[in-house]
């Protein structure tokens, strides 16, 4: 997430501009292709995955430049404490590359003393970096950028008392039988890119080089087991591999963020019965809400926290994920709804139908 404040090359006024240092993460991207069994790889049609930018990366950068730009300009909160990030609302125009940095353009919507809101675009360089693999000299922000690949609004409040705190029952006591089975940590490792073609080929791959948060899946077949898909959950225990600062809520909120974001629609394709006939999975928009004062988002000491996932609707070639993300005492801190492309392959539905007929 490490990114740096630049010059802004725009005549247009107030923008502020910044710039991300590293690569993201890409999904699958350390998988053993190479070594892969050449029929097991065909036969699921799953044989060229693009090599993109995990959508997270830029979901989760984009409101903490804007969390920057606030700070700049809000230095007092005038004892009323800092303004933390509130809501995520993002859409996704383009595939973000591998080879270059994101360059983030932060405009003020509406400022307030309680309530803020901030414009973010992203876009990239039109040409790789002298550097591809990073980290990206700060000349790549003065290079020709292309279309914006990302926008969101962000908005900002202050901390106030809860007049009123009510909740359903907690992740915790709802699936307290399950979660007893196994500790956290022994349940499968999140997988890297969680479609059925994948993991059966990569049976034990692990979680890969997955930043910033260590992530296990609950088995739940058994609970899903004779459930409609919308009626189905999923469960996911995280925690960060190492401590992020305790003084700066807004990054441990962009990390739930970004830990919403991996395999949720990939999961969805499963559940359709497309898991090797997958044609297309992204997200087109996502909104992410924080429930909770800013400072109740820091994930302190080694709990682990819960994202508990279910789709409750697919239509017109799309599906909705919608997460809660839950502490590790039970409180819901925030929520997900996440809309995008749901597909199966023409010729993957050839390629099953054929084999059904066989049999």
């Amino acid at each position: 997430m490490k990114f740096s404040r630049v010059p802004d090359s725009s005549s247009r006024g107030g923008i502020k501009r910044f710039m991300s240092h590293t690569p993201a993460w890409r999904p699958a991207g350390e998988l053993p292709w190479a070594k892969a069994n050449p029929d097991g790889f065909k036969k699921g049609n799953m044989t060229d995955f693009p090599p993109s930018a995990f959508g997270g990366h830029v979901y989760a950068q984009a409101p903490l430049v804007a969390a920057k730009a606030v700070e700049e300009e809000d230095k007092s909160g005038n004892g009323a404490g800092k303004l933390g990030i509130h809501s995520i609302q993002g859409v996704f125009t383009k595939p973000g590359a591998m080879d270059r940095p994101f360059v983030y353009d932060v405009t003020d919507i509406h400022s307030s003393r309680t309530f803020a809101t901030k414009l973010v675009q992203a876009r990239q360089p039109t040409e790789a970096s002298s550097q591809p693999k990073g980290p990206y000299p700060l000349s790549d922000a003065d290079r020709p950028l292309g279309d914006v690949r990302f926008a969101c609004l962000t908005t900002f409040k202050r901390p106030m008392p809860s007049p009123a705190d009510e909740q359903m029952k907690s992740a915790q006591e709802r699936y307290a039988d399950i979660l007893s089975q196994r500790a956290p940590d022994e349940w499968e490792a999140s997988p890297q890119l969680d479609v059925e073609a994948v993991t059966d080929l990569f049976p034990n791959a692990g979680h890969g080089g997955f930043p910033m948060l260590d992530m296990y899946k609950v088995d739940m077949r058994a609970y899903n087991a004779g459930k409609e898909v919308p009626d189905r959950r999923q469960l996911i225990l995280y925690r960060p591999h190492k401590p992020i600062a305790q003084d700066d809520p807004n990054a441990h909120i962009v990390a739930h963020a970004f830990e919403a974001d991996r395999n949720g629609l990939i999961m969805l394709t499963n559940h359709l019965g497309w898991g090797y006939t997958l044609g297309a999975a992204a997200s087109l928009s996502y909104a992410f809400y924080v429930h909770v004062n800013a400072e109740e988002a820091v994930m302190k000491g080694d709990g682990w926290w819960i994202q508990e996932v279910y789709w409750p609707r697919t239509a017109a070639g799309r599906g909705l994920l919608e997460s809660r993300i839950w502490s590790p005492e039970g409180i819901h801190v925030a929520s997900g709804y996440q809309d995008g492309v749901a597909l199966p392959s023409q010729k993957g539905l050839e390629w099953k139908k054929k084999a059904e007929t066989k049999l």
